[in-house]
């Protein structure tokens, strides 16, 4: 008997967390599924503070569209080489990219201007031109002709410079110098102006470029050569700053024009934030980060003892020969200089 009521007692405690598991799970909230999805990547790695910086403007996003859009990020190339992606872009694709002006240059000509050789002198300058008309220009054009749209052009690495294991202060003394660059024609061009051969390599190889003796070294932001270890294959820090670095975050035009106005608004104003916080970081950091890489025993010839005039000077041909001088010109009057 006793045995009986046991094992009824047991069925009506198991039948009743039945009823309470069903109760429970009927009771759980769904989650929101977004209307909008935006699979954006670029090639540093999770532990770059750009990527930190997407994934920030992508949880704004969110939050201000309540759940409607949502922004994946994906560091490390995990989307693909950078050409195909934005020709991805180019065909609609809910995709998005951290893509650079000389890219930009081969669709648009005049976005080049800014890898041009000393274009931009600082961060204050390219905050002053993120409401340029003159930009407002290029930036329709490459959405009228080639369906790629321009959200922001806030993320700023800072000045690039050469890491190397020849040493150079000059034009002439760079010669022989093989230094690895994006592959982009004004990049490229860029690079070769200071007097050293231009090696186009993606990104994800130059280390090894560099530690296989392929070339000579390579130039780089400050935070980037410290993130990717550069001072383990490279001797020198030769502090050319010859392009102040803007990056530009692109999207498909066809994916944003189907966003209501009021989150395109969101994704634009949530990314220029998120990029003038992380520049001004990075720009605080910059400091820092050379230090780390002479504590780590590599050899700096700051800025002051270059021949910076001569550098510049070289410069000058990078513009006739992509005849930016008339665009300069218009974007310095714009910048009051």
């Amino acid at each position: 008997m006793k045995r009986r009521i046991l094992v009824v007692a047991l069925g009506l405690l198991v039948c009743m967390a039945l009823i309470a598991g069903g109760k429970s799970e009927s009771a759980k909230p769904e989650a929101k599924k977004p209307t909008y999805v935006l699979r954006f990547g670029h090639v540093q790695t999770s532990e770059d503070l750009f990527h930190k910086a997407y994934e920030k403007w992508a949880k704004a996003v969110n939050e201000k569209t309540k759940g409607d859009v949502l922004i994946e990020v994906y560091p490390s190339a995990q989307l693909g080489k950078e050409e195909d992606v934005l020709e991805q872009i180019r065909r609609g694709t809910n995709v998005g990219w951290q893509t650079d002006p000389a890219r930009l240059g081969n669709y648009v000509k005049e976005f080049s201007i800014m890898y041009a050789p000393y274009f931009f002198e600082n961060l204050e300058e390219v905050k002053k031109l993120l409401k340029s008309p003159t930009i407002a220009e290029w930036v329709k054009k490459l959405e009228d002709q080639f369906k790629i749209k321009v959200v922001s052009y806030a993320y700023v690495q800072g000045y690039r410079n050469v890491f190397s294991n020849k040493m150079g202060k000059s034009p002439s003394e760079f010669r022989g110098m093989l230094i690895r660059t994006a592959p982009a024609p004004m990049w490229v061009a860029t690079v070769n102006s200071l007097g050293c051969k231009a090696v186009a390599l993606p990104y994800g190889e130059l280390y090894n470029a560099i530690q296989s003796k392929v070339v000579d070294g390579c130039e780089l932001p400050y935070a980037a050569a410290a993130k990717l270890k550069v001072y383990e294959v490279a001797k020198y820090i030769i502090e050319t700053q010859h392009i102040f670095q803007a990056n530009v975050q692109v999207v498909s035009v066809d994916w944003f024009n189907k966003l209501p106005k009021e989150y395109q608004t969101i994704l634009i104003d949530e990314c220029d934030k998120a990029g003038l916080e992380v520049s001004e970081t990075l720009n605080k950091n910059a400091e820092e980060d050379k230090q780390f890489m002479i504590s780590k025993g590599m050899t700096y010839i700051p800025h002051s003892e270059l021949d910076v005039k001569a550098f510049k000077e070289s410069g000058k041909k990078v513009y006739e020969e992509f005849q930016l001088l008339e665009v300069r010109n218009k974007i310095y009057k714009e910048l009051g200089k």
